[in-house]
């Protein structure tokens, strides 16, 4: 088994404003449905959800993410922040995100994400499995980023 520690952060400038950028971060399936190879974002008691990932990695070694995380929205700060539940799945995830407004109709968007993953895999891949792992997350990430963006947009 191997595990895998990748830290993501990312600011972007979404077309539109805070409120707007703020109801859908506040809506974790309606985001978790524009990041990449997200099978189901799905209630897990109060505040919490069980995210599963379709299945990654080259033939033959394809793994499926599945994680739970406790979300806490701040209003006044138009903050969210994630911590796992331990014990779920092969995955866990800490992080944040919030926006800020950019003039009358634009916003900033941070997203700060740690991640720790366990990847079923000889102890000796861990040189190749790591930095792969890592590049995959800033991929997702860059392309979440696009899809947020667009679907302020609309």
């Amino acid at each position: 088994m191997i595990e895998v520690d990748t830290h993501v952060a990312r600011r972007v400038r979404l077309a539109a404003p805070v409120d707007a950028a703020w109801a859908l971060l506040k809506d974790v399936p309606r985001w978790g449905a524009l990041y990449p190879h997200v099978a189901s974002v799905e209630p897990y008691g109060e505040g919490a959800y069980l995210w599963r990932m379709d299945p990654l990695g080259p033939p033959g070694g394809r793994v499926s993410v599945v994680y739970a995380c406790r979300y806490e929205a701040d209003e006044a700060s138009h903050t969210l922040r994630w911590t796992p539940i331990p014990g779920v799945g092969n995955a866990a995830f800490d992080g944040a995100c919030s926006v800020e407004p950019d003039g009358e109709a634009a916003t900033v968007g941070t997203l700060r994400m740690d991640a720790r993953l366990r990847i079923p895999a000889p102890s000796f891949l861990g040189a190749v499995v790591r930095p792969a792992v890592s590049i995959e997350m800033e991929r997702l990430t860059d392309t979440f980023a696009e899809r947020l963006s667009h679907a302020l947009d609309a």
